[in-house]
Protein backbone atom coordinates (compact mmCIF):
# COMPACT_ATOMS: atom_id res chain seq x y z
CA UNK A 1 0.00 0.00 0.00
CA UNK A 2 4.94 6.79 -1.77
CA UNK A 3 6.46 5.02 0.75
CA UNK A 4 7.89 3.82 3.78
CA UNK A 5 9.19 1.03 1.87
CA UNK A 6 6.92 -1.10 -0.23
CA UNK A 7 3.79 0.56 -1.64
CA UNK A 8 6.01 3.08 -2.72
CA UNK A 9 3.13 3.75 -5.20
CA UNK A 10 6.19 5.64 -10.34
CA UNK A 11 5.99 8.86 -11.28
CA UNK A 12 2.76 10.44 -12.40
CA UNK A 13 2.40 9.84 -16.36
CA UNK A 14 -0.58 12.26 -16.76
CA UNK A 15 -1.16 11.80 -20.81
CA UNK A 16 1.42 9.63 -22.11
CA UNK A 17 0.87 7.71 -25.11
CA UNK A 18 0.30 3.78 -24.42
CA UNK A 19 2.88 1.69 -25.37
CA UNK A 20 3.26 -2.19 -24.44
CA UNK A 21 6.18 -4.24 -23.50
CA UNK A 22 9.39 -3.83 -25.25
CA UNK A 23 8.92 -6.62 -28.00
CA UNK A 24 5.31 -5.65 -28.26
CA UNK A 25 5.12 -6.33 -31.82
CA UNK A 26 1.45 -8.01 -32.91
CA UNK A 27 0.50 -10.75 -31.30
CA UNK A 28 1.55 -14.17 -32.96
CA UNK A 29 -1.14 -16.24 -34.60
CA UNK A 30 -2.47 -18.66 -32.89
CA UNK A 31 -0.70 -21.89 -34.17
CA UNK A 32 2.26 -20.20 -32.13
CA UNK A 33 0.84 -19.52 -28.53
CA UNK A 34 3.12 -21.36 -26.24
CA UNK A 35 0.52 -23.63 -23.48
CA UNK A 36 1.60 -25.10 -20.31
CA UNK A 37 -0.25 -27.49 -18.40
CA UNK A 38 -1.29 -27.00 -14.29
CA UNK A 39 -2.58 -25.08 -12.21
CA UNK A 40 -1.22 -21.03 -11.88
CA UNK A 41 0.82 -19.40 -9.09
CA UNK A 42 1.03 -15.99 -8.47
CA UNK A 43 4.35 -15.41 -5.95
CA UNK A 44 4.01 -12.28 -3.55
CA UNK A 45 7.68 -11.38 -2.96
CA UNK A 46 7.60 -9.52 0.21
CA UNK A 47 9.14 -9.62 3.73
CA UNK A 48 7.07 -12.68 5.86
CA UNK A 49 9.64 -12.72 8.26
CA UNK A 50 11.98 -10.11 9.74
CA UNK A 51 11.16 -6.52 11.11
CA UNK A 52 8.97 -5.92 8.04
CA UNK A 53 7.10 -8.74 8.15
CA UNK A 54 3.81 -6.82 8.16
CA UNK A 55 4.17 -6.33 4.70
CA UNK A 56 4.13 -9.92 3.67
CA UNK A 57 0.37 -10.01 5.01
CA UNK A 58 -0.65 -6.74 3.18
CA UNK A 59 0.72 -7.49 -0.01
CA UNK A 60 -0.80 -11.15 0.41
CA UNK A 61 -4.69 -10.13 1.19
CA UNK A 62 -5.09 -8.04 -2.69
CA UNK A 63 -3.64 -11.59 -3.63
CA UNK A 64 -5.80 -13.83 -2.31
CA UNK A 65 -8.87 -11.21 -3.17
CA UNK A 66 -8.04 -11.20 -6.53
CA UNK A 67 -7.31 -14.77 -6.80
CA UNK A 68 -10.79 -15.77 -4.78
CA UNK A 69 -12.62 -13.96 -7.48
CA UNK A 70 -10.39 -15.02 -10.49
CA UNK A 71 -11.24 -19.04 -9.47
CA UNK A 72 -15.11 -18.29 -8.49
CA UNK A 73 -15.39 -16.94 -12.42
CA UNK A 74 -14.48 -20.65 -13.23
CA UNK A 75 -10.51 -19.36 -13.40
CA UNK A 76 -7.87 -18.63 -16.13
CA UNK A 77 -8.44 -20.50 -19.34
CA UNK A 78 -9.94 -23.75 -17.07
CA UNK A 79 -6.83 -23.04 -14.45
CA UNK A 80 -7.16 -22.38 -10.99
CA UNK A 81 -4.44 -19.67 -9.32
CA UNK A 82 -3.41 -19.42 -6.18
CA UNK A 83 -0.99 -16.92 -4.29
CA UNK A 84 2.47 -18.41 -2.92
CA UNK A 85 4.48 -16.20 -0.21
CA UNK A 86 8.26 -15.93 -1.28
CA UNK A 87 10.32 -14.50 1.62
CA UNK A 88 12.56 -11.50 0.62
CA UNK A 89 12.95 -10.47 4.35
CA UNK A 90 13.09 -6.99 3.38
CA UNK A 91 17.06 -7.55 3.15
CA UNK A 92 18.82 -8.14 -0.01
CA UNK A 93 21.36 -10.52 1.09
CA UNK A 94 18.67 -13.20 1.93
CA UNK A 95 15.98 -11.80 -0.89
CA UNK A 96 18.46 -13.28 -3.87
CA UNK A 97 18.63 -16.82 -2.71
CA UNK A 98 14.99 -17.00 -1.66
CA UNK A 99 13.63 -15.41 -5.20
CA UNK A 100 16.30 -17.40 -7.02
CA UNK A 101 15.03 -20.70 -5.63
CA UNK A 102 11.69 -19.95 -6.03
CA UNK A 103 12.06 -19.05 -9.23
CA UNK A 104 13.47 -22.32 -10.06
CA UNK A 105 11.20 -24.77 -8.08
CA UNK A 106 7.54 -23.45 -8.25
CA UNK A 107 5.38 -24.75 -10.61
CA UNK A 108 4.45 -22.18 -12.93
CA UNK A 109 5.32 -19.18 -11.40
CA UNK A 110 3.37 -17.15 -14.08
CA UNK A 111 3.03 -13.39 -12.31
CA UNK A 112 5.24 -11.96 -9.60
CA UNK A 113 3.58 -9.36 -6.96
CA UNK A 114 5.16 -6.80 -4.26
CA UNK A 115 8.97 -6.75 -5.13
CA UNK A 116 9.27 -3.95 -2.67
CA UNK A 117 10.95 -1.22 -2.09
CA UNK A 118 14.28 -2.40 0.25
CA UNK A 119 15.41 -5.43 -2.44
CA UNK A 120 13.69 -4.33 -5.69
CA UNK A 121 16.74 -3.79 -6.82
CA UNK A 122 17.67 -7.25 -6.79
CA UNK A 123 14.31 -8.90 -7.31
CA UNK A 124 13.56 -6.95 -10.16
CA UNK A 125 16.20 -8.27 -12.74
CA UNK A 126 16.19 -11.62 -11.56
CA UNK A 127 12.40 -12.44 -11.78
CA UNK A 128 12.38 -10.09 -15.26
CA UNK A 129 15.02 -12.64 -16.59
CA UNK A 130 12.72 -15.14 -16.00
CA UNK A 131 10.56 -13.86 -18.01
CA UNK A 132 7.65 -13.47 -15.56
CA UNK A 133 5.28 -10.39 -15.85
CA UNK A 134 5.88 -8.28 -12.50
CA UNK A 135 2.98 -5.92 -10.91
CA UNK A 136 5.17 -4.39 -8.76
CA UNK A 137 4.22 -1.74 -6.01
CA UNK A 138 7.83 -0.63 -5.61
CA UNK A 139 8.94 3.29 -5.55
CA UNK A 140 11.92 3.19 -5.96
CA UNK A 141 13.15 6.30 -8.03
CA UNK A 142 15.73 4.39 -10.24
CA UNK A 143 12.49 1.93 -12.11
CA UNK A 144 10.97 5.45 -12.94
CA UNK A 145 12.92 5.14 -16.32
CA UNK A 146 13.82 1.47 -17.02
CA UNK A 147 14.28 -0.95 -19.84
CA UNK A 148 12.75 -4.14 -18.44
CA UNK A 149 9.90 -5.78 -19.98
CA UNK A 150 8.23 -7.40 -17.61
CA UNK A 151 7.77 -5.03 -15.66
CA UNK A 152 4.65 -3.11 -14.72
CA UNK A 153 4.24 -0.77 -11.63
CA UNK A 154 0.92 1.04 -10.79
CA UNK A 155 1.99 3.14 -8.13
CA UNK A 156 4.07 6.73 -7.75
CA UNK A 157 7.10 6.72 -7.16
CA UNK A 158 8.51 7.91 -3.73
CA UNK A 159 9.93 11.09 -4.70
CA UNK A 160 6.64 11.73 -5.36
CA UNK A 161 5.05 10.37 -2.45
CA UNK A 162 7.57 12.69 -0.43
CA UNK A 163 6.23 15.60 -2.49
CA UNK A 164 2.63 15.34 -1.42
CA UNK A 165 4.42 14.66 1.97
CA UNK A 166 5.17 18.36 1.54
CA UNK A 167 2.08 19.13 0.44
CA UNK A 168 0.05 17.88 3.18
CA UNK A 169 2.12 19.14 5.92
CA UNK A 170 1.91 22.94 4.32
CA UNK A 171 -2.13 22.54 3.90
CA UNK A 172 -1.87 21.58 7.69
CA UNK A 173 0.20 24.43 8.85
CA UNK A 174 2.69 22.74 9.28
CA UNK A 175 5.73 24.98 7.90
CA UNK A 176 8.81 23.75 10.15
CA UNK A 177 8.92 20.17 9.95
CA UNK A 178 11.52 17.84 11.64
CA UNK A 179 12.62 14.65 8.76
CA UNK A 180 13.14 11.29 10.93
CA UNK A 181 13.29 8.50 8.51
CA UNK A 182 14.81 4.78 9.44
CA UNK A 183 17.59 4.09 7.25
CA UNK A 184 16.40 1.72 4.33
CA UNK A 185 15.97 2.83 0.30
CA UNK A 186 12.19 2.36 1.12
CA UNK A 187 12.32 5.13 3.44
CA UNK A 188 15.05 7.23 2.04
CA UNK A 189 13.63 7.20 -1.15
CA UNK A 190 11.06 10.11 -0.38
CA UNK A 191 13.77 12.63 0.47
CA UNK A 192 14.73 13.97 -2.57
CA UNK A 193 10.62 14.64 -3.30
CA UNK A 194 10.60 16.07 -0.23
CA UNK A 195 13.42 17.97 -0.06
CA UNK A 196 12.46 19.70 -3.56
CA UNK A 197 8.61 20.20 -2.79
CA UNK A 198 9.08 21.81 0.89
CA UNK A 199 10.96 25.06 0.13
CA UNK A 200 8.92 25.45 -2.75
CA UNK A 201 6.08 25.40 -0.90
CA UNK A 202 7.21 27.84 1.43
CA UNK A 203 8.22 25.67 4.42
CA UNK A 204 11.61 24.33 5.85
CA UNK A 205 13.16 21.48 6.89
CA UNK A 206 14.37 22.15 10.45
CA UNK A 207 15.86 19.21 11.02
CA UNK A 208 16.73 15.90 8.60
CA UNK A 209 17.87 12.52 10.67
CA UNK A 210 17.90 9.11 9.82
CA UNK A 211 17.93 7.10 12.69
CA UNK A 212 18.49 2.89 12.54
CA UNK A 213 15.93 0.42 12.62
CA UNK A 214 14.92 -1.31 15.77
CA UNK A 215 17.43 0.18 18.48
CA UNK A 216 17.15 -0.06 22.18
CA UNK A 217 16.97 3.69 22.99
CA UNK A 218 16.85 7.19 20.58
CA UNK A 219 17.00 9.68 23.57
CA UNK A 220 20.13 11.49 21.74
CA UNK A 221 17.91 11.38 18.22
CA UNK A 222 15.41 12.50 20.19
CA UNK A 223 17.07 15.32 21.66
CA UNK A 224 17.90 16.49 18.45
CA UNK A 225 14.68 16.92 17.17
CA UNK A 226 12.99 18.25 19.96
CA UNK A 227 15.65 21.07 19.85
CA UNK A 228 14.68 21.96 16.70
CA UNK A 229 11.62 23.11 18.13
CA UNK A 230 9.22 21.56 15.09
CA UNK A 231 5.69 22.08 13.92
CA UNK A 232 5.49 18.52 13.16
CA UNK A 233 7.37 15.51 12.29
CA UNK A 234 7.50 14.03 8.72
CA UNK A 235 8.11 10.32 9.78
CA UNK A 236 8.98 6.60 8.13
CA UNK A 237 10.17 3.24 10.61
CA UNK A 238 8.43 0.64 11.54
CA UNK A 239 6.73 -0.22 14.09
CA UNK A 240 9.23 -1.33 16.85
CA UNK A 241 11.02 1.72 15.66
CA UNK A 242 7.66 4.12 16.02
CA UNK A 243 6.87 3.01 19.46
CA UNK A 244 10.33 2.90 20.88
CA UNK A 245 11.22 7.00 19.10
CA UNK A 246 7.64 8.25 20.12
CA UNK A 247 7.88 6.67 23.86
CA UNK A 248 10.91 8.67 24.41
CA UNK A 249 9.53 11.66 22.85
CA UNK A 250 6.52 11.93 25.22
CA UNK A 251 8.69 11.10 28.29
CA UNK A 252 11.78 13.65 27.21
CA UNK A 253 9.37 16.54 26.24
CA UNK A 254 7.14 17.14 29.08
CA UNK A 255 4.21 14.63 27.18
CA UNK A 256 4.18 16.76 24.55
CA UNK A 257 4.51 15.49 20.78
CA UNK A 258 3.96 17.38 17.40
CA UNK A 259 1.91 15.64 14.45
CA UNK A 260 3.01 13.21 12.56
CA UNK A 261 2.86 13.19 8.65
CA UNK A 262 3.90 9.71 7.03
CA UNK A 263 3.39 6.88 4.80
CA UNK A 264 0.11 4.88 3.98
CA UNK A 265 1.79 2.13 4.49
CA UNK A 266 1.86 2.64 8.19
CA UNK A 267 -2.11 2.30 7.84
CA UNK A 268 -1.38 -1.34 9.47
CA UNK A 269 -2.61 -2.99 12.75
CA UNK A 270 0.56 -3.15 13.96
CA UNK A 271 1.55 0.74 13.28
CA UNK A 272 -1.56 1.25 14.78
CA UNK A 273 -0.73 -0.98 17.69
CA UNK A 274 2.37 -0.14 18.30
CA UNK A 275 1.90 4.11 18.53
CA UNK A 276 -1.18 3.86 20.73
CA UNK A 277 0.28 1.54 23.38
CA UNK A 278 3.04 4.24 24.05
CA UNK A 279 1.31 7.53 23.26
CA UNK A 280 -2.52 6.75 23.66
CA UNK A 281 -5.15 6.96 20.57
CA UNK A 282 -6.26 10.17 20.58
CA UNK A 283 -2.58 11.04 19.45
CA UNK A 284 -2.45 8.39 17.24
CA UNK A 285 -6.27 9.46 15.65
CA UNK A 286 -5.98 13.20 16.10
CA UNK A 287 -2.44 13.92 15.20
CA UNK A 288 -1.33 11.04 13.04
CA UNK A 289 -1.85 11.71 8.88
CA UNK A 290 -1.18 8.77 6.70
CA UNK A 291 -0.31 10.20 3.34
CA UNK A 292 0.29 8.05 -0.15
CA UNK A 293 -2.13 7.13 -3.27
CA UNK A 294 -5.84 7.55 -3.31
CA UNK A 295 -8.69 6.21 -5.48
CA UNK A 296 -12.73 6.44 -5.44
CA UNK A 297 -14.11 4.11 -3.29
CA UNK A 298 -17.55 5.06 -4.82
CA UNK A 299 -17.24 2.53 -7.61
CA UNK A 300 -18.27 -1.02 -8.26
CA UNK A 301 -14.53 -2.17 -8.90
CA UNK A 302 -14.03 -0.86 -5.11
CA UNK A 303 -17.38 -2.53 -3.63
CA UNK A 304 -16.26 -6.02 -5.54
CA UNK A 305 -12.63 -5.65 -3.79
CA UNK A 306 -13.40 -4.88 -0.38
CA UNK A 307 -16.56 -7.37 -0.15
CA UNK A 308 -13.48 -10.28 -1.50
CA UNK A 309 -11.58 -8.67 1.15
CA UNK A 310 -13.78 -9.16 3.72
CA UNK A 311 -15.30 -12.56 2.97
CA UNK A 312 -11.68 -14.47 2.66
CA UNK A 313 -11.12 -15.00 6.47
CA UNK A 314 -7.48 -14.57 6.12
CA UNK A 315 -7.97 -10.70 5.02
CA UNK A 316 -11.22 -9.95 7.05
CA UNK A 317 -9.45 -9.12 10.03
CA UNK A 318 -7.98 -6.20 8.29
CA UNK A 319 -10.33 -5.67 5.30
CA UNK A 320 -11.14 -1.84 6.61
CA UNK A 321 -8.07 -0.58 6.49
CA UNK A 322 -6.58 -2.44 3.26
CA UNK A 323 -9.80 -1.44 1.49
CA UNK A 324 -8.60 2.56 2.13
CA UNK A 325 -5.25 1.84 0.80
CA UNK A 326 -3.68 2.82 -2.63
CA UNK A 327 -0.77 0.34 -3.16
CA UNK A 328 -3.10 -3.11 -1.99
CA UNK A 329 -5.46 -1.84 -4.46
CA UNK A 330 -3.17 -1.71 -7.53
CA UNK A 331 -2.04 -5.05 -6.37
CA UNK A 332 -5.19 -6.30 -6.77
CA UNK A 333 -5.32 -4.74 -10.13
CA UNK A 334 -2.56 -5.99 -11.71
CA UNK A 335 -3.37 -9.26 -11.15
CA UNK A 336 -6.72 -8.78 -13.12
CA UNK A 337 -5.39 -7.26 -15.52
CA UNK A 338 -2.79 -9.82 -16.00
CA UNK A 339 -5.22 -12.72 -16.02
CA UNK A 340 -7.06 -11.02 -18.16
CA UNK A 341 -4.07 -10.41 -20.59
CA UNK A 342 -3.85 -14.29 -20.08
CA UNK A 343 -7.27 -14.95 -20.80
CA UNK A 344 -7.10 -12.77 -24.03
CA UNK A 345 -3.78 -14.62 -25.30
CA UNK A 346 -4.95 -17.97 -24.60
CA UNK A 347 -1.99 -18.49 -22.83
CA UNK A 348 -0.68 -18.34 -19.15
CA UNK A 349 3.09 -18.42 -20.18
CA UNK A 350 4.47 -15.20 -19.13
CA UNK A 351 6.70 -14.78 -22.14
CA UNK A 352 3.52 -14.71 -24.59
CA UNK A 353 0.48 -13.00 -22.66
CA UNK A 354 2.57 -10.51 -21.28
CA UNK A 355 2.79 -8.16 -24.72
CA UNK A 356 -1.39 -8.87 -24.04
CA UNK A 357 -1.15 -6.71 -20.69
CA UNK A 358 -1.45 -3.11 -22.71
CA UNK A 359 -4.62 -4.23 -24.65
CA UNK A 360 -6.48 -4.87 -21.53
CA UNK A 361 -6.24 -1.39 -20.19
CA UNK A 362 -6.05 1.08 -23.62
CA UNK A 363 -9.58 2.55 -24.60
CA UNK A 364 -10.72 1.65 -27.84
CA UNK A 365 -13.86 2.51 -29.84
CA UNK A 366 -16.57 0.23 -28.59
CA UNK A 367 -14.77 -1.61 -26.29
CA UNK A 368 -16.70 -2.61 -23.33
CA UNK A 369 -15.61 -1.24 -19.93
CA UNK A 370 -15.18 -3.98 -17.21
CA UNK A 371 -14.62 -3.37 -13.62
CA UNK A 372 -13.57 -7.07 -12.67
CA UNK A 373 -12.50 -10.42 -13.87
CA UNK A 374 -15.77 -12.36 -14.47
CA UNK A 375 -17.15 -9.31 -16.66
CA UNK A 376 -13.74 -9.07 -18.44
CA UNK A 377 -14.00 -13.12 -19.12
CA UNK A 378 -17.26 -12.59 -20.52
CA UNK A 379 -16.98 -9.90 -23.26
CA UNK A 380 -14.01 -11.63 -24.54
CA UNK A 381 -15.81 -15.10 -24.97
CA UNK A 382 -18.41 -13.08 -26.68
CA UNK A 383 -15.91 -11.56 -28.94
CA UNK A 384 -15.55 -7.99 -27.77
CA UNK A 385 -13.01 -5.55 -26.80
CA UNK A 386 -12.78 -4.56 -23.23
CA UNK A 387 -10.63 -1.89 -21.31
CA UNK A 388 -10.33 -2.72 -17.53
CA UNK A 389 -11.17 0.28 -15.29
CA UNK A 390 -10.57 -1.23 -11.67
CA UNK A 391 -10.69 -0.10 -7.93
CA UNK A 392 -7.70 2.84 -8.47
CA UNK A 393 -9.37 3.58 -11.67
CA UNK A 394 -8.06 3.80 -15.42
CA UNK A 395 -4.28 2.76 -15.65
CA UNK A 396 -2.22 4.67 -18.79
CA UNK A 397 1.33 2.79 -18.51
CA UNK A 398 4.41 4.98 -20.23
CA UNK A 399 6.93 3.85 -22.17
CA UNK A 400 8.71 2.86 -18.68
CA UNK A 401 5.57 0.94 -17.55
CA UNK A 402 4.92 2.96 -14.82
CA UNK A 403 1.26 4.35 -13.80
CA UNK A 404 0.22 6.39 -10.93
CA UNK A 405 -2.94 9.01 -9.94
CA UNK A 406 -4.01 11.10 -7.08
CA UNK A 407 -2.82 11.39 -3.51
CA UNK A 408 -4.92 11.25 0.01
CA UNK A 409 -4.27 11.94 3.34
CA UNK A 410 -5.68 9.51 5.67
CA UNK A 411 -6.23 9.19 9.87
CA UNK A 412 -6.85 6.58 11.83
CA UNK A 413 -10.25 5.43 13.32
CA UNK A 414 -10.25 4.44 17.25
CA UNK A 415 -11.01 1.24 15.81
CA UNK A 416 -8.14 1.05 14.07
CA UNK A 417 -9.54 1.57 10.39
CA UNK A 418 -9.03 4.75 8.28
CA UNK A 419 -11.04 7.48 7.33
CA UNK A 420 -10.20 9.75 3.92
CA UNK A 421 -9.53 13.07 5.25
CA UNK A 422 -8.03 15.02 2.10
CA UNK A 423 -6.93 14.83 -0.95
CA UNK A 424 -4.03 16.34 -3.02
CA UNK A 425 -3.40 16.81 -6.70
CA UNK A 426 -0.78 14.20 -8.43
CA UNK A 427 -0.60 17.10 -11.04
CA UNK A 428 0.68 19.43 -8.20
CA UNK A 429 3.03 16.64 -6.86
CA UNK A 430 4.97 16.37 -10.21
CA UNK A 431 5.39 19.83 -10.54
CA UNK A 432 7.25 19.89 -7.78
CA UNK A 433 9.53 17.86 -8.32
Amino acid sequence: MGSQRTWRVAALVGATALVAACGSSSPSSSSSVPTQSGNITAGVIAPFTGPAAQFGKLLSAPCFAATDLINKAGGILGKTISCSAIDDTGDPADAVPNVTRAIATTTNLDIAVGLESNTAATTVPLVNDAKIPIVTTNGLVAFTKNSYPYYWRLTPSDDANGAAFAVWAVQKGFKNVAVVFQNGIGSEGNLPGLTSAMPKLGGSLGLQLTIPADAASYSSEVARVINAHPDALIWSADPQTTATFMSEYKQLNNGSIPPMVTATDSLTPDFFGALKRVVGVTYVTQDVYLVGSSFSQTTAAFNTYKTALQNDSRTSAIADVLSAVGPPASAYDGINIMALAMVMAKSTVGSYYNQFVTKIISPKPGAVVVSNFADGVAALKAGKQIQYVGVIGPVVFNQYHNSAGEFAANIFNPDGSASRVGSISGTQVLGLL
